[in-house]
């Protein structure tokens, strides 16, 4: 067995050894460098397109953030009485008090529909016509009506002139105008 340390490789063996050295080398640069740099440099790319996520996301709530932002400066630089209020519910009779003079001398026909909630708003649909003495009267009765304080859409919008014409004369005005109502724990309508 001393015999088989001693002897001397013959060239083909030493060619063999050679490659086995060259093919343990590669396979150790490929599993101790290559692989782990490999897997390495896939995570960054995961991490950095990750974090890139994020800043989209980010600069879309920067978004909104300023939008909101905006909008609250230009709430409280309004005067107080543009402000309007999103009462609790059930607002009804308040509504009601409003209608009473805003209506007055106007021979009004009000109908509510049912209350939706939508989340945690009350919605609350009227529909409504009167009769203006002209023009001017019908924007002065509509302009209380969306003036009350309170947070409302007008739409559906209708004049007609009951004799003569939309500038003179008497007007029939009718709409839908659709107040709003925060719901804290109220049961729904």
């Amino acid at each position: 067995m001393l015999n088989l340390l001693t002897r001397r490789l013959s060239n083909r063996e030493k060619a063999l050894l050679l490659l086995l050295a060259v093919l343990l080398v590669i396979g150790v640069y490929v599993l101790a460098v290559h692989y782990p740099v490999t897997d390495r440099l896939r995570q960054a790319e995961y991490d950095a397109a990750e974090v890139e996520d994020e800043i989209v996301v980010a600069q879309a709530r920067q978004t909104v953030y300023n939008g909101m932002k905006a909008e609250l400066e230009e709430i409280f630089a309004m005067p107080p009485e543009d402000v309007t209020v999103l009462p609790s519910y059930d607002n009804i009779e308040n509504l009601v008090f409003v209608f009473n003079d805003i209506f007055a001398d106007t021979d009004p026909s009000l109908s509510f529909s049912p209350v939706q909630a939508q989340g945690n708003v009350a919605v609350r649909p009227v529909q409504f016509s009167f009769t203006a003495a002209d023009y001017v009267h019908a924007r002065r009765v509509l302009a209380a009506l969306t003036g009350t304080g309170y947070r409302c859409l007008l739409d559906g919008l209708t004049f007609a002139p009951a004799g003569g014409d939309l500038e003179n004369g008497t007007l029939r005005v009718s709409g839908n105008i659709t107040f709003y109502e925060l719901m804290d724990d109220a049961p729904a309508a």
